[in-house]
């Protein structure tokens, strides 16, 4: 009987486990071979902002990671501190007045993963689990953790 007890109890438990939010970490990543070794907070708020930045003389190309509606809340409140208005505005007129880049976006995980394989100055953002199951990927910092 206590048996059966212990093993319902563990079972529970175990479910409860699965049950439990894990903590969730931002991490901004690069391609494993990529000439970026870090980025401070001002120059990645840059970046995502379109205003060139320069690595070894060669611009590195933002891509905004758009699979989940709350990497944008992460994205517009902690790397580039504005509100989605603001944001856009800010891109268009670098855009149209600076003649810079807008960062590009990718609507799914797999799709910020190739495009991070196939430039090595490209730079982006996505959750740590899925910066684990791939290989070809390197973190350069945690962006932001809850």
């Amino acid at each position: 009987m206590i048996a059966r007890r212990i093993i319902v109890l563990l079972l529970l438990l175990g479910a409860l486990a699965e049950a439990w939010p894990a903590a969730q970490t931002l991490v901004l990543v690069v391609r494993r071979d990529s000439p970026v070794t870090d980025l401070d907070s001002v120059t990645v708020r840059k970046l995502f902002l379109g205003v060139p930045v320069l690595i070894n003389g060669t611009p590195l190309r933002p891509i905004r990671n758009r699979s989940e509606p709350h990497l944008d809340e992460i994205f517009l409140q902690q790397i580039v501190a504005m509100s989605q208005p603001s944001y856009d505005r800010q891109i268009l007129n670098g855009v149209n007045r600076q003649g810079w880049l807008a960062p590009s976006e990718a609507a799914s995980v797999t799709r910020v993963a190739a495009e991070l394989n196939a430039n090595p100055n490209a730079v982006s953002f996505m959750w740590e689990r899925d910066v684990a199951h791939n290989p070809n990927l390197r973190v350069l910092r945690v962006l932001w953790s809850d």
